[in-house]
């Protein structure tokens, strides 16, 4: 009779947060150099601002269809690693391994460019740093990995500090562009040139961008104390809150320069601010944004190691990638993530990344909308603390979107399409040897 092997302890995830962080992670992980740069290229290509906010505002309902499949799925499958775990739960091994290598390289792609970011904003305040942008963005990287790995606990109260912020900094910024706006002659030119579909599809699909990030909280659900109660109110929340930002930056923005002026400057921001006279509000601001975008390379610092925690639990990576510390981070998990991130920073590979992920992104949409009804289907008595509004229709509506910006995205972006067939491709061999794997431990 073969003796048992001993049991090892790998430690555990920490069931400390609460509403507060999720609102913070999905304000986080939504604001960042998206929200600043974006305003431009949209008044650039769509000179109409009723369109513009309209856009914005069809943004927020778009993410709000996301949330309201989330909060089902997320209370559902009580555990920490995001969509990954929807996708391999309802469709098998390869949906989920592609869902999660897309998503945890996404990460890696976010956590380098907004360390890069920030580092571009640096000089702005100390015009020294101009030359060691590199050094700047991997010191940045270091710091905050540095800080989460001494726990959960610590990354939690980087991120909630940085939302807050952030928010605090964009609803200033709207009451100093109304303010210092010059009397509002500018609607006579907020309509100019033509402009058609193909402008308009392009601007979405940054808007897109500048909401994606709102399924933060459930990348941490497991470690939320109450998370049938918490994860619908902070996906609800956070989004509402980034929608509301979003929508009146754009208006004050538009209100103070028009569509024109938008379009003239790369950072619109700094125009409206230099009204306001002298260097303080340019300081403030270039401040701001470094905080801003430091705090989406936090969050996606945090969430990145979930992933890889939650494809090793489910034997599709080592078990090395489940050990907790005492302070509740995967740490080998954030091992990885932190190589991966500062490889990305200093080859400047990750915009590379950014272009393929960005049809990965709707493959996994997809697989996550379909999950819901999957899993309905498959286990209709599983415990559902909330339910989908509005269900089939309005999850129906949402998966027809994206299935429809999944078509677009694919006929644009013929290197993405050949990415996703490529590692879906790769997925099918590599879920083969970790089934086997996971029978030979079993057995």
């Amino acid at each position: 009779m073969t003796a048992k092997r001993p049991r090892i302890d790998r430690g555990h995830l920490l069931r400390i947060l609460g509403v507060t962080f999720g609102i913070a992670a999905a304000i986080g992980n939504m604001i960042g150099a998206g929200v600043l740069r974006a305003p431009a290229s949209i008044a650039g290509t769509v000179p109409d601002a009723a369109i513009i906010i309209g856009l914005w505002v069809l943004g927020g309902l778009h993410a709000a269809l996301g949330i309201n499949i989330l909060a089902e799925l997320g209370t559902a499958v009580p555990q920490s690693g995001g969509p990954y775990l929807y996708a391999h739960r309802a469709f098998g091994d390869v949906a989920g391994l592609v869902v999660g290598w897309s998503v945890f390289l996404s990460k890696l792609a976010g956590i380098a460019a907004t360390s890069i970011a920030f580092a571009d904003f640096l000089p702005l305040v100390v015009p020294a740093a101009k030359p060691y942008t590199l050094e700047v963005a991997i010191a940045v990287q270091i710091v905050l990995y540095a800080t989460n790995a001494f726990g959960l606990r610590q990354g939690s109260r980087v991120q909630e500090a940085s939302s807050f912020i952030k928010t605090l900094m964009l609803l200033v910024f709207i009451g100093a562009a109304v303010a210092v706006a010059a009397p509002p002659q500018h609607a006579a030119a907020m309509g100019a040139n033509g402009f058609g579909w193909v402008a308009i599809v392009g601007a979405y699909s940054l808007i897109k961008g500048a909401y994606s990030g709102y399924d933060a909280p459930v990348y941490f659900t497991e470690e939320n104390q109450a998370p049938s109660a918490s994860i619908p109110r902070a996906l609800g929340i956070g989004l509402s809150m980034t929608a509301i930002l979003y929508i009146g930056v754009n208006a004050a923005l538009l209100y103070a320069l028009g569509t024109k002026g938008v379009a003239a400057t790369p950072l619109p921001f700094n125009t409206v601010l230099d009204r306001i006279g002298g260097s303080v509000p340019g300081l403030l601001f270039a401040l701001g944004a470094m905080i801003a975008v430091a705090g989406v390379t936090n969050s996606g610092i945090m969430s990145a190691p979930r992933v890889i925690y939650a494809l090793s639990r489910d034997r599709l990576l080592p078990g090395i990638f489940q050990y907790v510390n005492k302070g509740g981070n995967p740490d080998a998990a954030m091992l990885l993530t932190a190589v991966g991130s500062l490889a990305l920073a200093a080859s400047g590979s990750f915009a590379l990344v950014f272009g393929l992920i960005a049809l990965m992104d709707t493959v996994g949409a997809v697989l996550v909308d379909g999950a819901l009804f999957a899993l309905r289907r498959q286990e209709p008595h599983l415990k559902r603390p909330f339910k989908t509004i509005g269900y089939p229709l309005l999850p129906a509506l949402l998966l027809a979107v994206d299935l429809v910006l999944l078509v677009l995205f694919a006929g644009a972006d013929y290197r993405g399409l050949a990415f996703a067939a490529g590692l879906a491709d790769v997925c099918v061999p590599f879920a083969i040897v970790a089934r086997r794997a996971k029978f030979g431990q079993e057995g």
